[in-house]
Order: structure tokens, then C-alpha cells, then sequence
């Protein structure tokens, strides 16, 4: 009975705990105080990465007045005043130059691209394209076709004057025969008749000079206006 007894009260204590584990899971008890669990408490997040802020650019410096700002007006002029004359050489180069031949007495600044160096009697003179030039303090004046010059081709708008036995081939107050080396200006022979003059030739009376030849207005045998050679200077 008593063994019976113990057993029982030992098993209301069992009973009695467990009751009171179940009752009481998810609690803590602080005195008479009693606390559950919160939400678990996160770190903090980072702070936003800001871009760097850029200090404000200075404002521009406007001029300093006195001597300085006195100098760089003369220069800006200077620049002005060497712009303008370019552009006067410029116009200049172009004007003289008519339909690719330079106006005889002309002076140019430079030369044209293709240019070749002929040396006649110890001179030395710049042939491009029909045109002839000599050196004239560093720039450059046409000049009248010097004989005895010789070239590798006419020019190719050259006329085409048969004189006698002679083909000649006339531009630009030049007489070109086939020669050694090319072709080489020759004296006009007088009586030979050209269509037309270059630019540049003088007019004396009834006469037209260029080049120390002497031509005359006439009228060709196929009734075309024209100049013949009647002699030379």
C-alpha cells in the first residue's frame, strides 16, 4: 500500500512539471515580470555612398588693364593687319594669272606646283606649263620665253604654224621645233602668221611687241584675223 502510494504522488510530481514546462515554453520569467522573444534585432545598413561634390570652377579672369592688355591688343591688330595682306597677295596671285598663263611683267610670291628649272646661257629660269619666270627678290616676275630654251613636251594647247618646210608649235609667244632633248624655242621666222598674242604685249602705233619680236594685224590666208612677224627688236 504504502509502495503504491509512493508511486502515485511520484508520478503527479512527473505529471506536475511537465504541465508546468508546456504552460510556461516560449516564457522567461524575470520576478514576477514575464518577457517574450522579440524579432531579431538586424545590424544597421551601410550609409549611401555619396558622389564627391567638385569645388565650382574659378570664374574667368577678365583682363588686366595697363601694360599687359595694351600688348595683346597691338598683337591681336598685328594678326589682323598680317591676315588682311595675305589675302591681298592672294587676290593679287589669282588676278594675274588668266586662263593658266601668268600676265607678261607679272610678279607672284611662289611658284606652281609643277614647275621645272631650265638653265639658257648660264640663267636659270622656272618654265610651268607654257609660263616662263625668272627670280626677282625673292619672288618670282613672268618673263618672254627665252631662245634657245629647251623642253621635254609643249604644252598641250598649243597651235600647230607650218612655215615653209617647219612645223612650229606657238604658245604663249614661243616657238617650239623638235630638237635634241625635247623641244627648243627658236626665233620666229618673219612672215609667220599667229592667231593671237599673250597678255602683257605692248602696242606701238600699228605695231603689237612682245618679247623683242615685232608683229603686225593682218588678216590670215583663210580670211581670219591674225599677227605677222614683220621683225624684231
Amino acid at each position: 500500500m504504502k509502495r503504491t502510494t509512493s508511486l502515485l504522488m511520484l508520478l503527479l510530481l512527473v505529471l506536475g512539471s511537465v504541465v508546468s514546462e508546456a504552460r510556461d515554453r516560449g516564457c522567461y520569467s524575470s520576478g514576477s515580470i514575464r518577457h517574450r522573444p522579440g524579432a531579431a534585432v538586424r545590424p544597421p545598413g551601410r550609409p549611401p555612398v555619396r558622389p564627391p561634390v567638385r569645388p565650382p570652377r574659378p570664374p574667368l579672369r577678365p583682363p588686366r588693364p595697363g601694360v599687359a592688355a595694351a600688348i595683346r591688343h597691338e598683337i591681336r591688330k598685328d594678326v589682323r593687319r598680317e591676315i588682311r595682306r595675305e589675302i591681298r597677295h592672294a587676290r593679287r596671285d589669282r588676278f594675274l594669272f588668266l586662263g593658266g598663263l601668268a600676265v607678261l611683267g607679272a610678279i607672284t610670291r611662289s611658284l606652281p606646283p609643277r614647275h621645272t628649272t631650265v638653265v639658257v646661257r648660264g640663267a636659270s629660269y622656272f618654265y610651268a606649263e607654257g609660263t616662263w619666270y625668272v627670280a626677282a627678290s625673292g619672288q618670282y616676275r613672268c618673263v618672254a620665253p627665252p631662245i634657245g630654251a629647251v623642253v621635254t613636251v609643249v604644252p598641250p594647247d598649243a597651235y600647230v604654224v607650218a612655215w615653209g618646210d617647219v612645223s612650229y608649235h606657238y604658245f604663249n609667244g614661243a616657238f617650239y621645233t623638235p630638237g635634241p632633248g625635247g623641244y627648243r624655242i627658236v626665233a620666229p621666222p618673219a612672215g609667220v602668221i599667229v592667231p593671237g598674242l599673250p597678255e602683257g604685249h605692248e602696242v606701238r602705233g600699228g605695231d603689237h611687241v612682245y618679247g623683242g619680236v615685232v608683229y603686225r594685224e593682218v588678216l590670215g590666208p583663210d580670211g581670219t584675223p591674225g599677227f605677222q612677224v614683220v621683225g624684231t627688236q
